[in-house]
């Protein structure tokens, strides 16, 4: 008994069973209903998507001898047959991948010529198209722009961007998108239903994610399950079949992580690393179960979750125990420690050292609030010392104040030292209870008078730092002269001392000038980058900008070094005999010559 590929045995058929691609089977039908086909199209998207299916259907539908209502093709006219039979003289398939040069085109420009034997058209299905040759392309282009009334093309490729613009521009292009995992997942569904297999939601939306949207990658993951499993398909099966790591490992991780138990979560991460997972497959997979816990925080996000209705509920159950601020602060860990694998020397160590930090985490957080939440009681309590009072008026004219006692005096006085930081002067209690009105009516009248001179002090303080900043470090042409001439007596370049030797700055606001005589001394100081640092650094109030000019009128003891004179063999001789006179006698020893005199 031959089998038959699920991605075969159930391939659509009509417009209505191309799954995912609403768009485009709407499109067609409406085109054939006005009487508004294009002679040439162009199916672009990824691979198992239906381009080459939906291809097909056209052809069939356009040949077709008694069309159905909804453009479906009646499946028993001559041309339905033949076509189902592979042997319709109309409808022709190519493989550019094999059919790529310059010949195989013109023989397919010499078919068109001819008109068809049995229908109303001739439908060319040219697939993977890109891997045409460019003499190809070029032999293709008259026929595509100009063919006969009689002939269609159906062009199909998986990179539109390697087709020529000129084949581009003589196309009615259809983007195929990918096909979302709601939709794999039901028409999964509906198959195994058909062949009475039980399977589980979570091991379909397992399949469906593997795919990566391709519902014929989907059949075939869905081939390989049944034939290796028996009985009801559950999900840990289909993992397992797979070699995908299982999602419970990363439920339990996080759960460790969020209670601070470490050693749990190396003890699972060893199971992994046992089981053949490398780091490359354990860190996105972690980060994508993070992202998952992110969205479902959210009702708004929460439909991204491409999962089963069981897994939604264990997402929501463990995003109750984890803080956004938890959730984050781990992605951004493992996003570092995956840019990081590639260079590390001891990936499993780089993992483990991650997942310590994602572990505590929390107390990190924790600790971040709490000096926040200090910092803010702090301002507002410097806030609410720094109001003042109201002075009393009406009631303290109706109503005698009642005498107070020493000790309260005492601490009244404490209290404003350490509520204003300003100076209080101490006034000595009697033993007698105080009595006077009037002294606590002024005393409460001078509050508002505490408060402006906190305000006038700190200006005071500001004013007293600028100028102490300013008498430190005066901005004058001499006080830069001096940094640089502090670095020459530190540098050990020779060279470097010698261009500051011969420096001078001028200054005019914000911009400094330092003149040099000669050019080559610019770029020795240009080279010191911490020196410049260091001068923009001891005036940080000011927006220095630093130029170089060379003169040479501003050194007139300045000598340019003179360059060496080139000297002929004879002179390098009596040059070397003036230094050592021996060097004569060595000469005349050997017998050497002296050449180029």
């Amino acid at each position: 008994m031959s089998f038959v590929v699920s991605a075969r045995k159930y391939r659509p058929q009509n417009f209505d069973e191309v799954i995912g691609q609403d768009h485009i089977a709407q499109t067609l039908k409406n085109a054939l209903k006005n009487d508004q086909l294009a002679h040439a199209f162009l199916f672009a998207g990824p691979r198992g998507v239906g381009k080459t299916t939906s291809a097909r259907i056209l052809a069939k539908v356009l040949n077709c001898e008694n069309l159905q209502e909804g453009y479906k093709a009646c499946g028993e006219c001559n041309s339905c047959k033949a076509f189902t039979d592979n042997a319709s003289f109309n409808i022709f398939e190519l493989d550019a991948a094999s059919n790529n040069s310059v010949e195989h085109i013109r023989a397919l420009n010499e078919q068109v010529r001819f008109q068809p034997q049995q229908g109303s058209f001739k439908i060319y299905i040219i697939d993977e198209v890109h891997m045409l040759s460019q003499a190809a392309f070029n032999a293709f282009l008259k026929t595509l722009e100009e063919p006969p009334p009689y002939a269609k093309f159906i062009l199909a490729t998986t990179e539109k961007h390697k087709i020529i613009p000129t084949i581009l521009s003589r196309c009615q292009i259809f983007d195929f998108k990918r096909i979302l995992i709601p939709d794999i997942v039901n028409q999964l569904k509906a198959i195994a239903e058909k062949e009475n297999r039980k399977i589980d939601d979570d091991a379909l939306h397992l399949i469906s994610q593997k795919a990566d949207g391709a519902m014929r990658d989907a059949l075939s993951i869905y081939d390989k399950v049944i034939s290796s499993i028996e009985g009801e398909i559950s999900y840990t099966e289909v993992a397992d079949n797979l070699n995908v790591l299982d999602y419970d490992y990363y439920f339990k991780i996080i759960d460790a992580a969020v209670k601070e138990d470490l050693p749990t979560i190396m003890v699972i991460y060893d199971k992994i690393v046992k089981r053949g997972f490398e780091p490359e497959q354990f860190i996105p997979g972690l980060m994508s179960h993070l992202r998952d816990l992110l969205m479902i925080k959210d009702l708004k996000t929460a439909e991204l979750l491409e999962v089963g209705q069981s897994l939604r509920e264990r997402y929501e159950s463990q995003a109750e125990l984890t803080s956004s601020s938890f959730v984050l602060s781990a992605l951004s860990i493992l996003n570092q420690t995956d840019i990081n694998l590639l260079r590390s020397q001891n990936k499993r160590l780089s993992v483990e050292i991650a997942l310590s930090k994602i572990t505590y985490m929390n107390r990190v957080i924790d600790k971040k609030k709490r000096v926040a939440t200090n910092e803010s009681k702090e301002t507002t309590e410097i806030k609410r010392s720094s109001t003042p009072t109201e002075p009393v008026q009406a009631q303290e004219s109706q109503q005698a104040p009642q005498p107070q006692e020493p000790q309260q005096v005492k601490a009244a006085q404490e209290a404003a030292k350490e509520a204003n930081p300003v100076e209080v002067m101490e006034v000595e209690a009697d033993k007698k209870p105080v009595s006077s009105p009037k002294k606590i009516v002024r005393k409460k009248s001078t509050a508002p008078k505490i408060s402006v001179d906190i305000d006038s002090l700190v200006a005071n303080i500001e004013e007293k730092e600028n100028n102490s900043k300013d008498k430190e470090h005066p901005y004058s042409s001499e006080a830069i002269e001096a940094i640089f001439h502090d670095f020459k007596e530190q540098t050990e370049s020779q060279s470097l001392k010698t261009a500051l030797s011969y420096l001078k700055v001028r200054i005019n606001e914000d911009e400094v000038t330092v003149l040099t005589p000669a050019r080559i001394y610019v770029d020795f100081i240009k080279q010191e980058l911490h020196l410049l640092e260091k001068i923009h650094d001891q005036y940080p109030e000011k927006d220095l900008k630093l130029a170089f000019e060379v003169s040479e009128e501003t050194f007139p003891e300045y000598e340019p070094p003179k360059k060496p004179k080139m000297l002929t063999t004879k002179e390098k001789y009596d040059m070397l005999v003036s230094k050592n006179p021996n060097f004569e006698k060595l000469v005349d020893t050997f017998k050497l010559k002296i050449t180029n005199q």
